[in-house]
């Protein structure tokens, strides 16, 4: 599970939309300077962040499953028998 690319590019961004929820919900609710300031730190962060986990992910070397039985026919089952069971005529 953790050695799969699809883990880690789903984790970046988890680590995306949930770091970046409350900015873009208190982005156009406040004009205080010191707070925009945190906000955009905080977006930084999590952006470069994500950036990292996608570009890692790339890196994940996934193990390969090897199925050499790609088709498997039941050995009890008799395919070459074919019995009509209806038997009335038209």
């Amino acid at each position: 599970m953790y050695q799969s690319q699809t883990f880690w590019i789903c984790v970046g961004f988890f680590i995306y939309y949930t770091g970046n929820f409350f900015f873009f919900l208190f982005s156009n609710t406040t004009t205080d300077k010191a707070f925009i300031t945190q906000l955009n730190i905080i977006y930084s962060f999590v952006t470069i962040t994500k950036n990292i986990i996608l570009s890692l992910s790339l890196l994940v070397n996934e193990p390969i499953e090897i199925n050499d039985d790609e088709l498997q026919i039941p050995t009890d089952i008799n395919l070459d028998e074919f019995t009509v069971t209806n038997t009335k005529k038209l």
